[in-house]
């Protein structure tokens, strides 16, 4: 018997955990990465299956820690509802994989036609090979009147009053990870604004966020929030949450204190919200004072008039991932930032963002082999999806290109 699974030898090996590239060599066994060696020991060795990585970049596959691919994009991008959206939900994921993303962080908030209950979506997703948490919670439409849905009764729009502790509780005992559970401003739900007037309202108050972060926190979960504007921001950093998803409209000073009290964000720089989406500079912002950011692609999401360097983008789905990252890289790299430290933000960050910083998001003795081969570095060199050449999850092959 082999004793190695896989090999990879002779790639440009970005850990994640060092600023540098290294000219190393994987080996992988049962889906995990045994060890990280010099080329020269790795070519007396034998696998199963070999690969010559030679000029291709190896580094962890990519996290998208906000998607809505599931759900809402099921009947937005396909138009299904019923049965088929289970079906639609794997297409989705599918497309995610080819993109070199092997983990996402997608949503359950119900739905006003989809009635799929999240358990079902658990199990499809089960059956892929993408690596899939999801977070459950309640969605407010800015509508007139506003329009309310839960995880808990997809298929029906609620009101508030229909919201009380034990439905909370039961969001938070099913939640696996702070994404939007709840949401603290009314989203314009992908619709034109005139039919969201409320889009962008604060609906929840002071006292009712303290509680809500108060009984996610006492069954033991953190919390994440869907917030736009400065004052409901503040709001939420005061309750004690966990996970800020947009904040368009955060300050230096609130960033700096995010970042003491160890609090995170995903930036949707693209859209997502009412109002103009996350700069360049405000993600620099961010970064620089510690704070610990993803970029997410909240997909499928129309992308906002005012969001900077995305003139040929409309929709942004899986694919676009490495496009809506370029404007703030570009920028993070003027300002001195490592090539490498840009990328943890939709790899290493990510996977702290869905709880799962332990497995994945970097390249690790120990860790899965969730590894993808590329024709230089994602977002610096490409952002087209045919330069992402081989997908491996698991340590499996599931997508190969031709690239000899």
């Amino acid at each position: 018997m082999l004793l190695w699974d896989l090999i990879i030898k002779n790639g440009r090996v970005l850990t994640m955990d060092s600023p540098w590239e290294q000219n190393k060599s994987l080996l992988i066994k049962d889906g995990i990465i045994v060890d990280i060696v010099d080329n020269d020991l790795a070519q007396r060795l034998d696998a199963n299956e070999i690969i010559d990585a030679s000029g291709l970049v190896v580094m962890p596959g990519l996290i998208d820690c906000h998607t809505h691919l599931g759900e809402y994009a099921t009947e937005g991008v396909h138009k299904v509802r019923g049965k088929s959206q289970k079906m639609a939900a794997t297409s989705n994921f599918l497309d995610c994989l080819k993109s070199g993303v092997t983990a996402i962080g997608d949503h359950h908030l119900g739905h006003s036609v989809l009635s799929t209950p999240v358990g079902e979506l658990k199990e499809a997703a089960r059956n892929t090979v993408l690596t899939i948490k999801f977070a459950t919670g309640t969605c407010c439409v800015g509508t007139e009147p506003l329009a309310y849905t839960s995880s808990l009764r997809p298929g029906n729009i609620l009101t508030y009053d229909d919201l009380d502790d034990g439905h909370f509780a039961k969001l938070a005992a099913e939640s696996e990870f702070p994404g939007e559970n709840i949401f603290i401003t009314a989203t314009v739900a992908n619709l034109p604004s005139n039919l969201v007037p409320n889009g962008g309202k604060r609906i929840l108050e002071s006292d009712d966020i303290f509680r809500i972060v108060n009984i996610f926190h006492a069954l033991g979960k953190k919390i994440g929030a869907h917030i736009e504007g400065t004052e409901n921001i503040q709001l939420f950093i005061e309750a004690g949450g966990d996970v800020i998803h947009h904040a368009h409209g955060a300050t230096i000073d609130q960033f700096e204190e995010m970042a003491r009290k160890n609090i995170y964000m995903v930036a949707t720089p693209h859209g997502g919200t009412s109002r103009a989406p996350n700069t360049p500079q405000e993600i620099y912002s961010a970064l620089n004072a510690g704070v610990t950011t993803a970029i997410a692609t909240d997909s499928y999401l129309p992308v906002h008039s005012e969001a900077l360097g995305m003139d040929d983008l409309e929709v942004v789905g899986p694919k676009d991932f490495l496009k809506i990252c370029k404007p703030t890289f570009e920028y993070l790299k003027q300002q001195g930032m490592n090539e490498i430290d840009c990328l943890k933000m939709i790899t290493t960050n990510a996977a702290k963002i869905i709880g799962l910083e332990a497995e994945i998001g970097s390249l690790k003795t120990l860790k899965k082999a969730d590894i993808i081969l590329c024709k230089g570095l994602p977002v610096f060199d490409f952002t087209d999806t045919e330069s992402i050449v081989m997908v491996i999850k698991n340590g499996l092959i599931e997508i190969s290109k031709d690239f000899q």
